[in-house]
This record gives C-alpha cells, structure tokens and sequence, in this order.
C-alpha cells in the first residue's frame, strides 16, 4: 500500500514517523534517567570489608588518617556490636546495639557509630547510619533502629566505628556483626 503513495507524500509519512520513534526514545530514555539526571546503573554493595566479627580492640594511631600501630591500646577496651534483631519494643523496626567502651579507663571524645545494611540480591543496601559522642567516659553506646516493612525477610548488618584518645593517644576500632539466616521484620517479634 505504501507504494501507491504518491514519492514526496511518502517521504512526508516516513519522516513523521521516524521524529515520533526519535520522541519515544527520548521518552524512554528520560524514564530511564530517573528525576535526578542520573542514569539509573547496577545497584553496588555499600557495606565496608571489616575483619573483626562481633568485637575488636582499640589500637593507638590517628583515626583521622587511618594511621595505626596495630599496638593494642589497652585491654578490655573497644567496640562492640550486637547482633541485629527485630525490635520487641517498636513494630516493624531492626535494633543493633553498637559500643565503644574501656573498662578501667576514661576515653576522651569517645565516639560510636554505627552503621545497618539489608541483605539485596547485589550485597548490602545501606539504610541508616547514627552516632553517639563525642563524650568523655568509659562507655558509650547507640541503638542504630531501622523501619522494616512487616513481613519482609532480610538479613542484616551492622558496622561498629569507634574512635576516642586513651593516655593522650588516639584510638579507634571498627567491628561488624550480621545475621546468618534472614529475619522477618514484624510487629514487636
């Protein structure tokens, strides 16, 4: 049929159509780029590589420039991260606790924070980070308290950063704890 129209008819048609096939590319490729004109790339695991599961001691060196002696700065002092668990007190919420601590000894500017992730198809998803500190004392501690979405199933995640001065040394440690097997999240488990 597209024959029997006239030449510079045809070039007409076939011109419109390529400008409305231009438009749907356009089109998509906006959706694509998502509202902050970004392209929308692979998701990437946001977690850290730490090596200390569950506990690890302050070594003295500069926090601030990742310097460190691998000197242990003083027993029984460090961070300590609790395993993340479905809150009993608040509906659809993860708890961690996260310590920094020093029994026998007062740390100056000691600081914790911590950071939870959720178990994705790609690694982990970060989804809240909160700090406790500065403060001088032997221990302090933080509640890192993510909103979960009831009856999800994920595992999950916390990292542990400590820093403080110990006898006029810097220090810091960092540690991580996670569930081995997915958690529902739920109300008041």
């Amino acid at each position: 049929m597209i024959g029997l129209i006239h030449p510079a008819l045809r070039r007409d048609m076939l011109l419109r159509t390529g400008i409305r096939l231009t438009a749907l590319a356009a089109a998509t490729a906006l959706a694509l780029v998502g509202s902050s004109g970004t392209a929308l790339a692979a998701e990437v695991d946001e977690s850290a590589p730490i090596s200390s599961r569950s506990q690890a001691g302050y070594s003295i060196g500069d926090s601030v420039s990742g310097f460190s002696t691998n000197r242990v700065a003083a027993e029984d002092c460090g961070v300590r991260v609790d395993l993340p668990h479905p809150s009993r007190t608040t509906n659809n919420q993860i708890h961690t606790r996260v310590e920094s601590f020093c029994n026998g000894a007062t740390l100056v500017n000691n600081t914790i924070t911590g950071k939870s992730y959720r178990s994705r198809w790609y690694g982990w998803e970060h989804m809240k980070t909160k700090t406790n500190g500065p403060k001088t004392t032997w221990r302090i501690r933080v509640t890192v308290d993510v909103n979960c979405e009831y009856g999800t199933w994920h595992r999950w995640r916390t990292e542990g950063y400590g820093s403080g001065i110990l006898n006029g040394q810097p220090v810091s440690a960092s540690a991580y704890e996670e569930n081995n097997d997915e958690v529902m999240c739920g109300a008041n488990n």
